[in-house]
């Protein structure tokens, strides 16, 4: 079902969360806006004053808490530069309430030689590096709203061609432009919100001077607004920019509206194309140069045009799992493959568009192919079609072939790849479309973190599907709102392909529920968020290593085993590390998915939250995906760290000195020593507690119960730790945060007393080792009868379990005071799955049963462990037959 109230709802939430102080804690720096939040390509304006010319340098004001000491500003891209002019005080208004303390620094930046899209700026200061906010690259000259213009008569002059920089200052604040313009231009607004971290949700309405309205729009895509005009006659035209129901308002509402005769693409079809493949697509959009009608589709009432274009997907191998696009990104579109598209054209050049990448053939839907199941729209296997819904009401047929016996994943990407539908399908007989296979799929309720990086999605999850019989089938694709939604904004993507087990990761700094940059101490840590998003059923452990580590930082890998979807990669700061700020890149190796086969290496991609909760709140924050992991040291002194010992380590109540991991298998329990060192005099009490890695406590696969916690005169603690039945073999991490009210006094506000400090420990890995690698079988002699006298063979097999190819010795232990029987056996060898065991009945053998025999199969796992399987199985000694 569509949850459209859920943005308003969070939205809400957070406008109240934000009216509060920052959370208490160490300095971090926090930005709430920056303003203006862009800036163009074009070269600054000049004008001619008292017989010099002088050059109007575009001013960016940067405003937040704890940005004392600002050293610069921090762009994604190298050619944005910034260049420090002056700060000041300010109180900020958030939802009308007055925040005090908050720093505006002023800086005049430029850009050169940087392709027009949304970056990110983090602000460097004396205590590490602030949140990102969104930064825009544009084409087109920039202007500041200039109060007062509340009312027509105070409307604000622009030309066309121009960005204009504003914010609602409050609910009831009504902003009014008038450009010129010449019938029969067709005039592209464009308002950017949600694009760039802003909380305003704006209605943008266009008039003649006459007062008839003749556009509005909002929620064009989230809170960002497009609409447009073909102006009836020369004239001048009105621009009211209002936040929708006046609820809201402050420095954080603030948008960038664009006038523009430039090319506005709205959706390209197929949305996705084969990686490295030079593809045709069709351009939709308006002002597209020798763009043609749009077979009658229109946006909210505005015709639409199109194009084809050929496009030239990355050739990188590495870019078919990569996600590479200067533009919003929301969580669930976070976890898709592609790239941004960028569109010139003689008029100018368009805002860059998402296009995913595949690795299996895509065609193109035809609207003329679906309406009906006996004329669908065919798939290939593998292979994905690309189209949208292109009547009013349809719901689309699509046709594959399958092989009895077939295993198939069908994927259906919607809200994923932008479209503002809720979509959902099913599986039908190819025989009988009414018979359906598979009964409707709609909504993934399941999200990569429950808060902080939320995906749950309105589109239905992957659907396995085992073909019954030869033949062929059908996909039957609606969207919920196809009575009044339909034409290429409402684009979808349907994959039918055999399954492809991967993964993809996403880091953000360590921050509960608020946003946060990196203001790490000397011996102290910076930590990060690591979630991984599994599919189709990949269960291998991943390994998330640190690159481009400055001098004096180190980290140990994370590993992320079967059971675990997310975990904590702690940095260690040296107490001599030297100032650094920057970024680092994270790397995810997964194990492979065939025995043999190679690694799955993944790129880490880095997140931010841009507006979250300063306390704990039963709701997900906004986040997106960002541009860059930061890093800041900085040459405080941290008050102190935890360490672990693991050279005291019990595993079911006997030492066993772990190096580098402890080794344990299911239903083992284990302990772990762990002791806080004090850097500061102020000694306080401790408290420890474990980050989960599942998204709760009854899927942990390893239960972590702490004792008494340290205190200021006995800083030691233990932890109490126990596998559970039918954990998967692999590494996982034990990540232990020790949180603490430790005194401090501001340098700059002289404000003093106990503030909450957290700090994690270095990682603590569990290599839980299997029970079992196999399935053991025997088949025994005929009747299971030999006679005396005779040799009998046993029929020995594995079905191999976790992997494992190495080989399996074979023995038999004989019961008690068994007489006249006894044994050849042979390995069975590495990468085979049977050998004989020869069975020898002497002559003088006693006739009878003989039972409770055990073949036993070991197996060596690695050097230090090896795996005991058995087998019982009875044999009876009978006479030989004359």
């Amino acid at each position: 079902m569509r949850r459209q109230w859920l943005g308003v709802v969070l939205l809400g939430m957070c406008s109240v969360v934000a009216g509060q102080q920052p959370p208490p804690g160490l300095p971090m720096p926090r930005i709430i806006q920056v303003f203006p939040a862009g800036v163009s390509l074009l070269p600054p304006p000049q004008f001619h004053v008292l017989g010099m010319d002088m050059t109007l340098p575009t001013l960016v004001k940067v405003t937040g808490s704890d940005l004392d000491e600002p050293y610069g500003l921090l762009f994604s891209h190298p050619g944005l530069k910034a260049e420090y002019i002056e700060s000041g005080t300010t109180d900020v208004k958030v939802k009308g309430k007055a925040r005090q303390n908050a720093t505006t620094h002023t800086f005049r930046v430029t850009a050169a030689d940087v392709p027009i899209g949304i970056y990110d700026v983090w602000l460097s200061g004396q205590w590490g590096l602030s949140n990102p906010r969104a930064f825009v690259v544009g084409r087109l000259p920039e202007v500041e709203e200039r109060e007062p213009n509340n009312d027509v008569p105070e409307a604000q002059r622009v030309p066309l061609e121009v960005t204009v920089n504003g914010v609602l200052a409050a609910g009831t604040d009504v902003d009014y432009y008038v450009f010129t313009a010449r019938k029969g231009q067709r005039v592209i607004l464009a308002c950017l919100a949600s694009s760039i971290d802003s909380r305003a949700v704006p209605l943008v309405e266009v008039f003649e001077s006459t007062g008839r309205r003749l556009a509005a729009n909002r929620n064009y895509r989230y809170n960002d607004v497009v609409t447009d005009i073909i102006a009836p006659a020369d004239g001048d035209f009105f621009v009211r920019v209002t936040q929708f129901t006046y609820i809201g308002g402050g420095t954080d509402h603030f948008y960038r509206l664009t006038i523009t005769t430039g090319p506005w693409l709205d959706a390209v079809v197929p949305p996705v194309i084969e990686a490295g493949k030079p593809t045709s697509v069709v351009l939709y959009g308006r002002n597209l140069p020798n763009g043609q009608p749009a077979d009658g589709y229109t946006l909210e009432g505005r015709p639409l045009e199109k194009l084809m274009v050929t496009v030239q997907p990355p050739s990188d191998p590495a870019a078919k799992q990569q996600w590479n696009f200067t533009g919003y990104t929301p969580p669930a579109m976070g976890l898709m493959d592609g790239f941004g598209y960028l569109f010139q054209g003689p008029n100018g050049q368009a805002f860059p568009v998402p296009i995913f990448l595949t690795d299996v053939t895509v065609v193109s839907r035809d609207t003329n192919l679906g309406k009906t199941p006996d004329k669908p729209q065919p798939v290939a296997v593998p292979g994905e079609v690309g189209g949208f819904i292109a009547h009013k009401g349809e719901a689309v047929w699509h046709r594959f072939e399958g092989k009895k016996g077939q295993q198939l994943v069908i994927e259906l990407f919607a809200e994923r790849i932008g479209s503002p539908g809720d979509f959902y399908f099913s599986v039908r007989d190819g025989k009988d479309p009414n018979r359906d296979l598979s009964g409707e799929q709609d909504d993934i309720n399941d999200s990569l973190h429950p808060s902080n990086f939320f995906t749950r999605s309105l589109d239905p999850p992957p659907f396995r599907f085992t073909v019954p019989e030869d033949g062929a089938y059908y996909v039957v694709v609606g969207c919920r709102q196809a009575d009044i939604l339909y034409g290429p904004r409402l684009l979808y993507r349907l994959r039918v392909a055999p399954p492809q087990p991967d993964f993809r990761a996403v880091a953000l700094p360590y921050s509960r529920r608020y946003q946060s940059g990196s203001a790490a101490w000397q011996g102290g840590q910076q930590a990060y968020d690591v979630f991984v998003d599994r599919r189709h059923g990949y269960d291998g452990t991943i390994t998330i290593t640190a690159e481009g580590l400055p001098v004096g930082v180190t980290a140990l890998p994370l590993t992320i085993g079967p059971q675990a979807r997310w975990g904590v990669l702690v940095l260690k700061v040296a107490p001599d590390a030297p100032p650094f700020t920057g970024f680092i890149r994270l790397k995810a190796t997964g194990t492979p998915i065939q025995p043999g086969g190679p690694p799955l290496v993944r790129d880490v991609r880095s997140a931010t939250i841009t507006w979250g909760f300063t306390q704990e709140v039963n709701a997900p924050v906004i986040a997106r995906l960002n541009n860059g992991l930061p890093l800041a040291v900085r040459p405080f002194k941290a008050p102190f760290h935890l360490k672990v010992d693991l050279t005291k380590v019990k595993v079911n109540d006997k030492l066993e000195a772990a190096q580098g991991t402890i080794r344990v298998v299911p239903k083992d329990k284990f302990v772990v020593p762990w002791q806080v060192e004090w850097l500061s005099g102020d000694k306080q009490n401790i408290a420890l507690t474990v980050e989960p890695t599942t998204p709760g406590n009854n899927q942990e696969p390893i239960i972590v119960q702490f004792g008494a916690q340290p205190t200021k005169d006995k800083p030691e603690a233990i932890a109490n730790c126990e596998v559970k039945a039918g954990v998967p073999p692999g590494t996982y991490t034990l990540v232990v945060k020790a949180s603490a009210q430790v005194p401090f006094t501001h340098p700059i506000t002289k404000k003093g007393g106990n503030v909450p400090v957290s700090f994690h420990a270095e990682p603590v890995l569990v290599t839980v080792l299997p029970s079992a690698v196999a399935k053991l079988s025997v088949v025994g002699p005929p009747n299971n009868q030999l006679a005396l006298g005779t040799t009998g063979e046993i029929l020995v097999r594995v079905e191999r379990l976790h992997q494992y190819q190495g080989p399996f010795q074979l023995t038999v232990d004989f019961p008690p005071n068994t007489k006249g029987l006894s044994a050849q056996t042979e390995a069975i060898a590495a990468g085979q799955n049977e050998a004989k065991v020869r069975l020898i009945a002497a002559a003088e053998a006693k006739e009878g049963p003989v039972n409770g025999i055990v073949l036993v199969a070991t197996a060596p796992y690695d050097p230090k462990y090896a795996v005991r399987h058995e087998y019982k199985f009875n044999v009876t000694l009978v006479k030989p037959k004359k």
